[in-house]
């Protein structure tokens, strides 16, 4: 079991609960001080550039979108909390929001986005072409969901060329039209793993490490994030997508086709023609395997981590009052 949970780059459940409760133990003063110890003279960094830019590409309120006036919806921090919003979100919430005074308001959406917030609001990821994009103030939620860091160890000359993906398409209109059109085609090995409600591609569950022996790997939209792409760019295996319509902690809206992904339409009907050209040039395949794989690199650093998600908050905290 732990061996699963180390080759999938998994958090197990009961230690990511655990963490979170450890966390409460301490008291707030002492978060307080040290969010002034961890913000104090950040400009300075060789990094500030790199790291305003990340917190504006998060928090895109400009001052004149202050509602100050507007009450609605807007909690103390003390209030975010298991009970009150789905536990993996409230623990995230609370993992960046306990650093600052309890009594402080905010806005927080818990669940998958369908929309963009009206008011300044925290939320998982924002849709973009949409309006209100400038409203969604992204955090980094759903964690322990989203974020892996997978052990690959099968280069990717030895990987199969063939585009794998297993997952649920219940009631996901993309990745049925998907199926419809390529679940025979033999450079595809698709399955659908949804048990309640099985389509006629059902095939068995499988972990995140039985996706490691194939070169290509479909990351597909369901409700809004792809959840299994963070996980694919942090593999030897190449991502492939339609252009992202949401953008999440992963900055989804930076990514480049052809250097990140293999970009596919999103009504799939050049999927076959793109995983035909890269099956015959694997070197620039693996250019792209290689390059989303560095992408991942910059979210490794835990405690920068910590600073841009604070800043986020100070950030978002300064223009919804103002």
């Amino acid at each position: 079991m732990l061996k699963k949970y180390y080759r999938a780059g998994k958090v197990p459940a009961f230690l990511f609960y655990l963490k979170g409760v450890v966390k409460e133990l301490l008291p707030g003063w002492w978060y307080r001080l040290r969010a002034k110890m961890i913000l104090r003279g950040w400009e300075k960094r060789l990094d500030a550039d790199y790291i305003r830019w990340r917190r504006d590409f998060y928090c895109q309120l400009k001052e004149d979108e202050g509602d100050a006036d507007n009450r609605e919806g807007l909690i103390p921090i003390k209030d975010v909390r298991i009970g009150k919003f789905h536990s993996r979100y409230a623990i995230d919430a609370r993992d960046t929001l306990r650093y600052f005074p309890a009594d402080t308001l905010v806005r927080l959406h818990a669940g998958d986005v369908w929309e963009n917030p009206e008011s300044p609001t925290l939320i998982k990821a924002r849709r973009r072409f949409a309006p209100n994009g400038d409203k969604a103030v992204i955090l980094n939620l759903d964690s322990i969901r989203h974020w892996l860091r997978p052990k690959d160890n099968i280069p990717f000359t030895k990987k199969k060329p063939v585009l794998f993906f297993r997952g649920d398409i219940f009631n996901k209109p993309a990745r049925i039209k998907f199926f419809e059109k390529w679940a025979d085609n033999p450079m595809f090995d698709l399955g659908d793993t949804n048990t309640a409600h099985p389509s006629r591609w059902h095939a068995d569950f499988v972990t995140v490490p039985d996706h490691f022996p194939y070169r290509f790997i479909l990351a597909l939209e369901g409700f809004d994030m792809a959840s299994s792409l963070q996980w694919i760019m942090a593999s030897n295996c190449v991502p492939v997508m339609p252009p992202p319509t949401v953008d999440g902690w992963l900055m989804h809206s930076r990514l480049q086709p052809g250097k990140h992904y293999i970009e596919i339409s999103p009504d799939f009907s050049d999927v076959g023609e793109k995983i035909k050209y890269y099956i015959n040039h694997p070197v620039e395949a693996e250019k792209i395997a290689m390059e989303s794989k560095r992408w991942m690199q910059q979210f490794h650093y835990r405690k920068r981590e910590r600073l841009i998600s604070l800043l986020v908050i100070q950030k978002y905290l300064k223009l919804i009052n103002s």
